[in-house]
């Protein structure tokens, strides 16, 4: 009893993992030892039917004539969700082999397209491409110079009043300030974004930016 309790407090607070070697092993892995790897006690129904996260709490809005971009997307879990309402859904991911296994996950979908990026841009993508962005918990696994780069693709890419929503991990939390920030940290790295802070949990700050 007392070591599975230890077990479990000692990987609530373990760093978070961002090295490229550690989603590549995970990416070879079965849907559910994937959501093993990434997020504890999943199994393949909770992973397929579980509606959690931005789509929902959210209330994004999806309509038939936007294009809409998961950054981050991994193997794709949300494309069920987002690709049958919009015109167009993209995932992009710095690991080919999540890429990979999210088509494979996601080949009913014809109106979706996954490509592989460079873990820090969204270069492959032009100008105000998009109408809404979204990143489904990844911020925490990234460093604050790759959290600022992506920030500011997401602005270039998205269209004028285009939509970004996205969690970020907030220093109470975490205690780690690598990677996690202050309010005041977070306010300046959205300028150039209307920013609404639509529900603040311990661990995150979930983010509605308007771009300007």
């Amino acid at each position: 009893m007392l070591k599975n309790i230890a077990k479990k407090i000692l990987r609530k607070n373990r760093p978070t993992d961002r090295t490229k070697e550690y989603w590549q092993n995970a990416a070879t892995k079965s849907v559910e030892d994937v959501m093993e790897s990434i997020c504890d006690k999943y199994d393949k129904e909770t992973f397929e039917s579980k509606k959690e996260g931005l789509i929902f709490s959210q209330k994004m809005q999806l309509t038939p004539d936007i294009k809409i971009l998961d950054l981050a997307c991994g193997m794709g879990r949300t494309c069920k969700w987002v690709a049958p309402y919009v015109k167009e859904y993209v995932g992009v991911d710095f690991i080919p082999e999540m890429i990979q296994k999210a088509k494979d996950y996601n080949s009913q979908f014809t109106n979706a397209k996954f490509f592989v990026n460079d873990g820090q841009t969204l270069n492959i993508f032009e100008d105000e491409n998009f109408d809404i962005v979204y990143s489904e918990l990844a911020f925490q696994h990234m460093l604050k110079d790759i959290q600022e780069s992506y920030i500011k693709e997401v602005n270039r890419i998205l269209k004028k009043n285009g939509v970004f929503y996205v969690q970020l991990p907030r220093i109470e939390y975490y205690k780690d300030s690598s990677y996690a920030r202050t309010k005041a940290e977070v306010d300046k790295m959205f300028e150039g974004f209307d920013v609404l802070y639509t529900n603040e949990v311990p661990a995150y700050y979930y983010i509605k930016a308007t771009k300007l």
